[in-house]
């Protein structure tokens, strides 16, 4: 059934041009499709690789060479279709010359950039530069929305989250995501805390592979005194990421020390009905935010009142799904 909505994607061709992300990309196609457009969804990134995406974030200049082979790859199979509208989320590997080519090759497409990152995550030097190759632009992070002139907007929570089966609690807190910046330092002072208390948790801390794990090793001082056992070099499957999560009384959440805008672990977790563990104060600027469902800590020394973990998240506001589900995003990015 195609879901309630005041925007008619019907008869739009929409390409979707973004990172692989835990297939958020794919159930953005399959909603597009489910509300008449046809959709297709073509990868941003040129690799797949730690090595490649770490090169990519760490030496766009180095990689933009080989970004640009394969975007004109991309553009030749691409060359008999044709698009109502091209949307770029979060490029990294896309330089402003690729935009420009698909500016070229497609010249009645409304191309839409929407950033699900910090430009300053992103290692644009020219922000504005690259927002005016677009026909529009939004952004995730309130700061860059005020700072650039472009529409803010939040993430959301895929079409699905709502409908998961909520399980007798067998944690007090889970987290299972990526480790990053002083994730892991975090993560191990809320354990430590939930150890004195009593609380069970579960906690799946994954690295991309061993060579990440031993480049932070040698960089990083909280990776000094850990072993390759400690962390996770395969993802969880998402069966048992449903599992644990559902079994969960709260979801912590660790967002980058550069980042300012919601994650979506946030939004899921709150679409799911559960309760949210969050380093980031900035979710308290929301209209849905209550200190009963969220807790925010100070990504230093994070303490939470084992309380917390014990009484029952209140209801959200009505208006809480229409706005921060799938449906009201696409709404926004493609009004």
């Amino acid at each position: 059934m195609r879901p309630t909505s005041a925007l008619d994607l019907i008869g739009r061709v929409i390409l979707l041009v973004s990172p692989r992300f835990f297939d958020y990309e794919q159930r953005i196609v399959a909603h597009l499709r489910s509300r008449g457009a046809v959709a297709e969804w073509t990868n941003e990134r040129p690799g797949h690789s730690a090595l490649a995406r770490g090169l990519t974030r760490l030496s766009p200049a180095a990689m933009s060479p080989i970004a640009e082979r394969y975007y004109g790859r991309v553009l030749d199979d691409l060359r008999e279709r044709r698009f109502t509208d091209i949307l770029f989320i979060s490029p990294e590997s896309c330089t402003p010359r690729v935009v420009r080519q698909f500016r070229e090759r497609f010249p009645g497409s409304r191309l839409l950039l929407y950033m699900w990152d910090s430009f300053e995550n992103k290692g644009r030097n020219d922000p504005p530069g690259f927002i005016r190759l677009f026909d529009r632009a939004l952004s995730f992070d309130p700061v860059d929305a005020e700072r650039f002139g472009i529409p803010f907007r939040p993430l959301f929570y895929s079409d699905e989250t709502g409908s998961r089966p909520t399980l007798p609690p067998e944690f007090a807190f889970s987290f299972v995501g990526t480790i990053h910046s002083d994730r892991y330092r975090v993560l191990q002072a809320l354990c430590r805390r939930a150890d004195e208390a009593g609380l069970p948790y579960f906690v799946y801390p994954f690295l991309q592979s061993h060579l990440v794990y031993w480049l932070h090793r040698s960089t990083r001082r909280e990776y000094f005194r850990t072993r390759p056992a400690d962390f996770r070099f395969e993802p969880l499957p998402y069966p048992e990421v449903l599992r644990v999560t559902g079994a969960s009384t709260a979801i912590i959440d660790v967002e980058h020390p550069r980042q300012r805008g919601l994650t979506m672990r946030t939004l899921e977790v709150l679409g799911s009905g559960k309760k949210l563990v969050t380093t980031n104060a900035l979710v308290k600027d929301y209209p849905f935010f209550s200190e009963d469902r969220i807790r925010v800590v100070d990504r230093r020394d994070p303490l939470v009142d084992p309380d917390f973990f014990r009484t029952p998240a209140s209801p959200l506001p009505a208006a809480f799904r229409a706005e921060y589900g799938l449906a009201g995003w696409v709404d926004a990015i493609f009004r």
